[in-house]
């Protein structure tokens, strides 16, 4: 089958990139000009895949505004994995994630409508899942809730589902997935990925703050089996499990052989930390820090996967496998 895949030179495109490679696929991968593919070339020599896999992979140079462009570069593909948005959790940058992760996903829904792909799969967020007070499971049935505080991040990509949704009520055929933090092998300077360089430089601090977590490998595999799958008009929260930062920090340590985080960070602490982060906010000052970052360190979601795992009969790495075969 022919793969189209946004977003593809990052962490997560990359990997699925060489998963379906691996399973015989072809992929056409989109990218925006002058976009880096450092992150290609580290997780290439982790696949170590022979290079005539690599004549089933082409790259195509594409604005996700360039609607004419967007027709010319999914022409051909059985499926469009849509991975591309923007992340950042702090107030200034709401109006570029409303017109990326809403605005742009809404072109790549109508370009797929109009070429009738067999299916297009949404790469979405445990983030755009409303959170509960009582402390219970949260599922793909939780119910968006504006009167529950939400990350900007979170808002626009439930945004991006609707459009999402929108395109299904349209006749066109999708899927939805709900990843956890993702970790895996790449490049411990970007994203989530950045836990293992604190692993390594002893960081101290730790909140005991539990969310999902997941391998990306596991994503990987879950989104290619979803869009060849007859499973459409459908999300997927993908989690392998729920573990606090501490849990996951110690899982790092040990597998790095570095001293565990010692400080929690809680009550004085944290609100000196939220007020310095606050401050830093309003300055504009940039930095995956936030406000909202901070809040969610200590915040405590527990995210049930028991939906995908009986529709695809799929097992999980776990997090403590995840984390030692990246290391």
């Amino acid at each position: 089958m022919n793969f189209a895949i946004t977003g593809a030179n990052g962490f997560l495109g990359v990997h699925i990139i060489h998963h379906l490679l691996n399973s015989g696929h072809s992929v056409k991968a989109i990218i925006r000009p002058n976009a880096c593919l450092d992150e290609f070339e580290l997780i290439k020599q982790r696949y170590a895949l022979s290079k005539d896999i690599y004549t089933n992979l082409s790259w195509h140079t594409c604005e996700l505004f360039d609607v004419v462009g967007l027709e010319q570069a999914f022409y051909g593909a059985d499926y469009i994995v849509h991975l591309a948005g923007k992340i950042s959790y702090l107030k200034k940058d709401l109006p570029s994630l409303i017109q990326i992760n809403q605005g742009y996903t809404a072109n790549i829904v109508n370009v797929a409508l109009s070429l009738k792909v067999k299916k297009l799969l949404f790469c979405s967020s445990i983030a755009a899942i409303s959170k509960n007070s009582k402390n219970e499971s949260i599922t793909e049935e939780t119910e968006w809730d504006d009167e529950i505080a939400h990350s900007n991040y979170g808002f626009t990509k439930y945004l991006g589902e609707c459009e999402v949704w929108r395109g299904r009520e349209e006749g066109l055929a999708t899927v939805a997935i709900n990843p956890g933090i993702i970790l895996g092998y790449g490049d411990s300077k970007k994203g989530s990925n950045k836990l293992f360089d604190n692993a390594k430089s002893g960081f101290p601090f730790y909140s005991r703050g539990i969310t999902g977590w997941v391998g990306v490998r596991d994503v990987a595999r879950i989104a290619e089996r979803l869009c060849l799958s007859d499973i459409t008009g459908e999300r997927f929260i993908v989690v392998s499990e729920n573990k606090s930062f501490k849990d996951i920090a110690d899982i790092m340590t040990n597998a790095v052989g570095t001293k565990k985080p010692v400080i929690e960070i809680k009550e004085l602490l944290y609100k000196m930390a939220y007020g310095i982060v606050a401050v830093k906010e309003f300055l504009g000052l940039g930095g995956m820090l936030s406000k909202e970052t901070v809040r969610a360190s200590v915040s405590i979601n527990h995210f049930d996967n028991s939906k995908v795992k009986k529709a695809l009969a799929y097992d999980f790495e776990t997090m403590k496998e995840v984390i030692q075969d990246s290391v």
